[in-house]
């Protein structure tokens, strides 16, 4: 007795290679722009913690690179749902490197060699700056869930 089984196709546009994926519509795109704004506003933290803390010449040059990839993946976001997961890894770097810097790993301390209680201002804004780098990479992540194609409702494999 021989039996046949139909397999099940997923239906699918061919995408040319190195074609970038824009979503521009869909339930993912207001949701990647709501992130691209939250990016943008850490951007201009960045700016804020550049202003308020006094930095040497080479960490103003890193921080003030670092303000330019903030508003670079925003940009890339607000157009581009999938470009969210440069920015979720950017992200995920800045949080890791601002709770380094918060901690004092290499000698790096807001505040400079001034009073202790500026140091510590210095060193919660930074974990405050690294928690919300957090935020945003959970928000990146939610929103390339969101952004990322579903098949047809219903038409799914059956076992």
């Amino acid at each position: 007795m021989t039996t046949t089984q139909a397999a099940i196709a997923w239906p699918a546009r061919p995408i040319a290679a190195g074609a970038p994926v824009r979503a521009r519509r869909g339930p993912g795109a207001g949701f990647a722009r709501a992130v691209a704004v939250l990016a943008a506003g850490l951007g201009l933290v960045h700016v804020w913690v550049m202003v308020a803390f006094p930095h040497g010449p080479w960490a103003g040059a890193v921080l003030g690179a670092m303000v330019l990839l903030c508003f670079k993946c925003a940009h890339r976001a607000w157009g581009n749902p999938a470009a969210l997961l440069e920015l979720l890894a950017m992200s995920a770097l800045m949080a890791l490197a601002h709770t380094f810097m918060a901690l004092g790993v290499h000698g790096h301390r807001h505040g400079g060699d001034s009073a202790v209680a500026s140091a510590n201002a210095g060193a919660g804004a930074m974990l405050a700056v690294a928690a919300a780098e957090l935020v945003l990479v959970m928000l990146c992540g939610i929103g390339l869930r969101l952004a990322a194609p579903h098949p047809a409702a219903g038409k799914g494999p059956r076992s």
